[in-house]
């Protein structure tokens, strides 16, 4: 949409000519301004001004000051500076000392963004014609710049063509210049004028516009900044390795383990961070977050125990559990076969391992639990061998690097704010939290400011971390801290798009304070599900600062608070009728339990309400006069015969979320809702859809799971929605959707459409997340608003739309589509990010890769008919490429250009012969894993032997630290002068099995593996001929050791060199009659020893010796031995 266009910003478009006087003056380019005026009153204004330093502004505001500097620009101008945007406007820019020419020349071509606010008299201006000219003679030269147009109450046509005042300016100035100059002029405004934009039609549209713009120039400045991840810990590469040696991942017991520290000390980020770690490890795993909060609701622990066993079983859990105990005998009988990774994270002193997961032992060998907890005692009282982990305070040095990450930007502190740093870091006192917050508090502020908020900070005493956090509160705006308090009090884990109606609606301004928020960070937002919906994130203490802030309004009185969550209270006031106009938001939650009935009457004096969510059985009446504030109305989960009526006259959002018999009063009254932007109705019996909107207001439908009538419900008429964006029909009864011609269709702003399991035959329409659809054969016209794209399991589609004009198109997966033949259009996906094609068996053209210039992460999987891969070598911006059972794949070409390349895994490719040639390897110099496996023909790993010339070319792969070959017929002889022409510096994992051994290549394969001295962990399996395992002692930094399936090993030498070694796993080796055991004696750092199928070990009475301190597995009996 924007491409293509900068936008640059005019401070001053008065009327004087302040290049003198001449009726006819000589035309200039933007790099000729610069000297050519003449000196005059306006002129000499600014004859002092400085020069500005270069880049010191990001967007520049073009307007003229008469007509907008105290309406839409000032406003626009607050939002960009509050998000600290550093924003080019008016005279009070300019310094005194030069003229005013060069240095808005200079502006212009500092800016990235141009936002040029036309205006009724904009055309009067000289000056705004000069700078627009400027600033599109920019943009043509550099593709990069942006340009964003506001047409302020003028005709977006009167701009475009210089008709009505414009036209009237235009006659003035062709009196006193040149048609040169007049042309480009008219130039500027015609390719301007033609650009998407905003149009303000009336003073009252002003804020909500200037927020949306904000937004866009937010995105526009931020989508490629080199941010910190805000859930990133610095230095958590010793967490990993900690609860890694207390998990034993290679033991078959059973084992919990506990992390405890005090809130916002980075627990739950380390437990998720060791989560990712390990995970592939385990067969089936669960993450439960808030397990604190969880266990507090009604049937706490029997939803905690669906939540795991949906998680593992990986299906919905729609099973009823009557108890706890019932639940665990689920658990018992249904979770227990699988090799499980179970993370609670949050727990307290209610949390009762055996009442909600039984018997430990119960569990399959293997398994691990990690859990969290504030409190160690809760840890210490789950089983008698939990090995504990505390997390505590950042060291200095990783405190002083998170600090800096927030504050400047950078690892460390710039030298003129060293010492500051530094005491500011003393006073957090390795609080993570803290240091992230104030970081974020004083990024970009004065020294004098930062000096401040030192004194600040050692005033508080270091226990009251709320306290500290509060400084950060205080600091925002009003709007902003509105906002922070709903999500305090109601939204946390709530996708952010529902509030921000509401909010918007409520002059709240949400798109610019939901990024100070975040800039802040107060709050974050996290992605979650395969829509990748956004979600509000806050950390508990955060959490409880934002209530106690509430409370602390009226101690005594709740019902004289702005917002009231608790169930209690807010009926303890509904019920003795004490409501005041104080009160903002209410919510009621029946968590199952049984309430009673509201009569309308007390809902007197709540004028202000402006969310409610509340169970519509408990309401008796018709309560419409009583809330005329309402903008969000949510009938929480419950059963209900009808819903009362209700106000609609400011109404915004209205969900239903349970069974609702006769929807037919609340359905009259939706079509009077002019402000309405949201109807969700989820379980209701719907006799007729709902009539819509007159005003066409609506932007999201979602009619999921409604029950109906089958002969009547089968068109949806929704011509008239012309600003939906999301629209869900999933099993609601729906055979057509009817909105208006193909040419002249309601869905220019379409995203999401979901269709699953509702019988639609045909679309004319656009999609997104499409699941399940059996009945599909047709896909139509897909609009270019799309943004992400599923189209899975829909086995009876044939065609697909050439996609090509979906240009803002980030995420596209395609799968379960066993008849189709070709994707046509990826030429056209410039934006693409990520691309999965799988169970695609009849897919035999992809062409145009070539032009996925953005594409991230590239999945390839059960594509048996795709024979060849287009070119991929323009694909620079490639991170990850999974390629798995496309059985037909010969060759994949032109790796060489995938300079960004992190992660490479081709398995069971059954006809890959070829894969990338040496140049094309050294090429890869960002590789960090490569996996190769399952591929029969591949009998190099590189297009050609390596020959004696290549020896020349000896190089070194910096990046590489996993390499795994596997199942194939690798030639030895080539990995082996392979590994011995390169260097693998980072390498700290080597997997090799399933290789045959070409004769005489035995040795060479040892030889070049004692080269890599960084390996951690080396794993040889199925290696038939190799005798002799020489000694390894150069690798220093071993920790694990795997011979596997080695038939023929009969010999291990130097395993006393090994200082580092953790464990030995010496498995099905038959032929291995000892294992020296007086070397072992020696190795400190021995752990744990596996020897299980090593049937002809004669030296096991030696090898006793070590189970004091080592754990064995021994032959045979498959037990494991525990040393005390």
């Amino acid at each position: 949409m924007w491409s293509g266009g900068r936008i640059c910003g005019s401070p001053n478009c008065d009327d004087d000519d302040p290049f003198g006087k001449n009726k006819k003056q000589k035309t200039y380019s933007a790099a000729q301004w610069d000297g050519a005026a003449s000196t005059s009153a306006s002129d000499s204004a600014y004859s002092s001004s400085q020069s500005l330093p270069w880049g010191e502004y990001e967007v520049f505001l073009n307007f003229r000051g008469p007509d907008t500097r105290y309406q839409i620009t000032d406003i626009l101008y607050r939002f960009l500076v509050n998000l600290k945007i550093r924003t080019f406007k008016d005279d009070d820019e300019l310094r005194k000392g030069e003229g005013i020419w060069p240095n808005l020349v200079k502006a212009i071509e500092q800016s990235k963004i141009y936002v040029p606010i036309f205006s009724k008299n904009y055309a009067d201006s000289k000056w705004c014609l000069r700078e627009l000219a400027a600033i599109v003679e920019h943009q043509e030269r550099n593709q990069g710049c942006i340009i964003l147009p506001i047409f302020y109450m003028v005709d977006p046509r009167d701009v475009r063509q210089q008709t009505g005042p414009y036209h009237n300016a235009f006659k003035q100035h062709q009196q006193n210049f040149d048609e040169v100059t007049i042309g480009i002029w008219k130039d500027a405004l015609n390719k301007v004028g033609a650009s998407k934009g905003w149009h303000v039609k009336s003073n009252d549209e002003q804020g909500a516009i200037a927020d949306l713009v904000t937004g866009v120039v937010w995105s526009l400045l931020t989508k490629n900044s080199n941010v910190l991840e805000t859930d990133k810990l610095v230095g958590i590469g010793g967490h990993i390795e900690a609860l890694k040696e207390r998990m034993a991942l290679d033991s078959p017991c059973v084992t919990i383990v506990g992390i405890h520290g005090m809130g916002g000390i980075g627990k739950t980020t380390i437990a998720k961070a060791i989560y990712n770690e390990v995970s592939a490890q385990f067969d089936r795993c669960s993450f439960v977050d808030n397990v604190r909060e969880m266990l507090q609701q009604k049937n706490g622990a029997i939803n905690l125990q669906k939540h795991i066993i949906s998680n593992i079983l990986r299906v919905k859990s729609d099973e009823s559990i009557a108890n706890a105990s019932e639940g665990i005998g689920i658990i018992r009988d249904r979770i227990s076969r699988f090799k499980s990774l179970i993370v609670l994270d949050d727990v307290d002193e209610k949390f009762e391992f055996d009442e909600i997961l039984g018997n430990i032992k119960s569990f399959l060998l293997g398994s691990r639990f990690i859990i969290t907890s504030r409190n160690v005692r809760v840890l210490s009282t789950l089983t008698d061998d939990c090995k504990l982990y505390r997390v505590r305070e950042m060291s200095h040095h990783h405190s002083l690097q998170l600090f800096c990450n927030h504050a400047f930007k950078r690892d460390s502190p710039p030298s003129n704010f060293e010492t500051l740093s530094k005491d500011i870091v003393y006073v957090a006192a390795g609080l993570p939290l803290t240091l992230k917050v104030v970081g974020s508090l004083l990024f970009q502020e004065e020294e004098a400011i930062w000096k401040d908020k030192l004194r600040q900070l050692k005033e508080i005493p270091e226990e009251k971390v709320v306290e500290r956090l509060k400084i950060n509160y205080d600091t925002l705006n009003e709007e902003a801290k509105q906002i922070f308090l709903d999500i305090a009090c109601f939204f946390i884990g709530e996708d952010k798009e529902l509030p921000s109606y509401m909010w918007s609606d409520c002059g709240l301004f949400p798109i610019t304070n939901i990024n100070i928020l975040i800039q802040r960070s107060v709050i974050e937002i996290v992605v979650k599900g395969s829509e990748k919906k956004l979600l509000f994130h806050m950390h508990d203490q955060l959490r409880d600062m934002g209530r106690e802030i509430v409370r602390q309004e009226n101690i005594r009185h709740p019902w004289k608070r702005s917002r009231i969550w608790s169930k209690g209270k807010a009926l303890d006031m509904l019920c003795n009728r004490k409501g005041s106009n104080l009160v903002e938001s209410i919510r009621i939650r029946h968590n199952g339990a049984k309430l009673g009935k509201i009569q309308k009457e007390c809902f007197m004096n709540l004028s202000e309400l402006r969310y409610l969510e509340i169970e519509a059985s408990m309401l008796i009446d018709d309560f419409s006069n009583y809330v005329p504030s309402l903008r969000w109305l949510r009938w929480s989960i419950g059963f209900s015969e009808c819903i009362p009526k209700f106000s609609v006259e400011n109404l915004v959002i209205f969900e239903v979320l349970g069974f609702v018999r006769d929807m037919s009063e609340a359905l009259r009254h939706i079509k009077i809702a002019s402000k309405l932007k949201v109807l969700k109705l989820s379980r209701c019996w719907l006799d007729e859809f709902p009539e819509f909107p007159r005003s066409g207001s609506l932007e999201i439908l979602d009619l999921r799971n409604c029950f109906h009538h089958p002969q009547i419900l089968k068109d949806l008429h929704i011509g008239n929605l012309g600003n939906l964006k999301v629209l869900r029909l999933r099993d609601c009864g729906v055979r057509e959707i009817i909105g208006g011609t193909v040419a002249m269709m309601p869905f220019e702003n379409l995203k999401v459409l979901h269709l699953q399991d509702c019988g639609v035959r045909e679309l004319t329409c656009g999609t997104f997340g499409m699941m399940p659809m059996e009945n599909l054969k047709v896909l139509h016209l897909l609009p270019s608003s799309l943004t992400t794209l599923l189209i899975i399991q829909c086995p009876k589609l044939e065609w697909l739309p050439n996609l090509e004009n979906l240009e803002n198109l980030t995420y596209l997966s395609i799968g379960g589509c066993p008849f189709l033949k070709e994707i046509l259009g990826l030429v056209g996906l410039k934006s693409l990010e990520t691309l999965r094609i799988c169970d695609m068996n009849a897919l035999r053209n992809v062409d145009g890769f070539e032009s996925l210039y953005s594409l991230k992460s590239l999945t390839l999987r059960c594509c048996d008919a795709l024979e060849r891969l287009p070119s991929m070598g323009s694909l620079s911006k490639l991170l990850n490429l999974y390629i798995s059972n496309c059985h037909g794949l010969t060759e994949i070409q032109d790796l060489g250009g995938l300079e960004s390349l992190q992660m490479l895994d081709i398995h069971d490719a059954k006809s890959l012969s070829g894969l990338f040639g040496f140049e094309t390897l050294l090429s890869l110099n960002k590789l960090e894993i490569l996996k190769i496996g399952g591929c029969p023909r591949l009998t190099s790993l590189l297009f050609h032997d390596l020959d004696d010339g290549c020896q020349s070319q000896a190089a070194v792969l910096d990046s590489l630290q996993e390499l795994n070959v596997c199942g194939t017929t690798l030639m030895l002889q080539s990995f082996c002068r392979m590994i011995q022409l390169l260097m693998f510096p980072s390498l700290t994992e080597l997997t090799l099995g399933g290789v045959k051994i070409g004769n005489g290549y035995t040795e060479l394969l040892l030889d070049g593996l004692e080269s890599m001295e960084g390996l951690v962990r080396l794993h040889l399996y199925d290696l038939a001929s190799i005798r002799i395992l020489p000694s390894l002692s150069k690798l220093g930094n071993l920790e694990r050791l795997t011979v596997k399936n080695a038939p023929n090993l009969q010999e291990i030498e130097g395993l006393g060199g090994l200082k580092s070694l953790k464990e030995l796993h010496l498995i099905r080796c038959t032929s291995l009659e000892s294992v020296p055991a007086d070397e072992l004696y020696g190795l400190e750092r021995l752990e744990s020893l596996d020897i299980r199928g090593c049937t002809n070990l004669k030296n096991r009475s030696s090898l006793r010796k070590l189970e004091p301190t080592v754990k064995i597995q021994w032959p045979n009996s498959g037990h494991t031995v525990r040393g005390v």
